[in-house]
């Protein structure tokens, strides 16, 4: 059995792991919700890189720099990236540790989607890969937002997926390393249930006015996405 797949998202062919991190609706709204600068994008856990060719096909030229610590979702990033025609690089790398490829100040945006639970919380999977994108063993919530800071100048944007179970941690967070929020949008899987998934972007050095936009609801009735989820996929 090989250990990637081809999986299509549109007009894309995505090649991913079989374990690990397996790209979902998340990426999809993420890449839809971030917004489209000109300069330098980092995408950091970049897994197979669908946010980054997403966001390029927006209109975001980059050029783009994927940052993935698994050998096996960093080759699929690289290859997805070719086949697309983003430009830039993958970089196979640790987010703990610096990189002279990830200089201070040198990225317009910085889009994440990062782990959602806790490190020791929740059940943990046996494969390593999946373990790391599913909880923060490699890069916990301050570190990310350290990491971000870094890269941008002042006025440079973050755009992540949260949990809204933790989204007081995030708002505190962020706003502790100058990173302001600046819009949030939840997302709920249906009318009149709580919110599955908080999309953030923050602004660096930028005044303390957020900006709550409605909610994104995925699902009309039964399986059938809502109109607006619907726009969403026909325009990949």
């Amino acid at each position: 059995m090989e250990p990637v797949t081809r999986d299509r998202l549109g007009r894309y062919t995505f090649l991913q792991p079989r374990q690990g991190y397996r790209f979902s609706i998340d990426s999809v709204l993420l890449a839809h919700f971030a917004p489209v600068v000109k300069g330098a994008v980092a995408d950091l856990g970049a897994g197979c890189g669908v946010l980054s060719v997403l966001l390029h096909a927006r209109g975001a030229a980059g050029p783009y720099t994927a940052v993935e610590i698994d050998p096996l979702a960093a080759d699929c990033c690289r290859r997805n990236l070719a086949a697309a025609g983003v430009p830039g690089q993958v970089l196979t790398h640790d987010l703990r540790r610096p990189h002279p490829e990830l200089k201070p100040g040198a990225f317009a945006l910085v889009i994440t989607n990062p782990p959602f639970t806790k490190a020791g919380h929740g059940r943990v999977s046996p494969h390593p890969a999946r373990a790391r994108a599913r909880q923060e063993l490699a890069l916990a919530a301050e570190d990310l937002w350290r990491v971000a800071v870094e890269l941008l100048p002042r006025g440079g944007r973050l755009a992540l997926c949260w949990p809204p179970a933790r989204l007081v941690e995030a708002l505190a967070g962020l706003q502790a390393v100058r990173l302001t929020p600046r819009r949030l949008r939840l997302v709920h899987g249906r009318a009149g249930r709580p919110a599955s998934l908080a999309l953030i972007e923050a602004v660096k050095h930028a005044g303390a006015e957020l900006a709550v936009e409605p909610p994104l609801v995925v699902y009309a009735q039964g399986q059938r996405y809502s109109p607006e989820v619907e726009a969403i996929y026909r325009s990949l």
